[in-house]
């Protein structure tokens, strides 16, 4: 199941990420999701200028498989932004982990806007499972759908062996 959580960078500079589209219920690797992030600011000492930047990245199983640096702003007091990054095949299977690298920022003479700088490494934000389709349908489409025929054969025979019984009690 996917799971989620804020990134907070200093003093309120939140990040939210959600998928584009739900997984249903998990990524193939043949699938490019795509994500918006609303960054707001809710900081109350900082306002963004036009040079902040965070970092995304995408990590399957521990191993980073995209990374990228997306500059965004001005972002005064109290105001948000969303930005859509993503569509890259995901290619490998196992647990993915979309993460936000954020934190420092810089500032001029005379301006009282501050630019976000990225960072290398990212926090988690938002968690899924990529299958390989094939592989998710050996392993849990086909074993639901054994499930499903055993207890209609159960039913079917416990229904015969009723009509049986009643056939031989005379009730029939």
């Amino acid at each position: 199941m996917p799971a989620s959580q804020k990134v907070t960078v200093g003093d309120g500079i939140e990040f939210v990420v959600e998928p584009v589209e739900d997984p249903d219920p998990v990524y193939y690797t043949d699938q490019s999701p795509g994500f918006n992030i609303r960054i707001t600011n809710n900081d109350g000492k900082w306002e963004l200028g036009p040079e902040s930047e965070f970092r995304w990245n995408i990590e399957i199983d521990g191993r980073e498989v995209f990374s990228e640096t997306k500059k965004f702003g001005p972002l005064d007091h109290g105001e948000s932004t969303s930005i859509t990054v993503g569509d890259r095949v995901l290619a490998y299977e196992g647990h993915g982990v979309f993460g936000i690298g954020a934190g420092g920022a810089t500032g001029r003479k005379n301006d009282d806007r501050w630019d976000l700088r990225s960072k290398k490494r990212g926090t988690p934000a938002y968690s899924f499972s990529v299958w390989d389709k094939s592989h998710y349908v050996a392993s849990i489409d086909r074993p639901k759908l054994f499930q499903k025929t055993l207890i209609a054969t159960t039913l079917v025979l416990i229904i015969f062996a009723a009509v049986q019984i009643s056939i031989a009690q005379g009730w029939i």
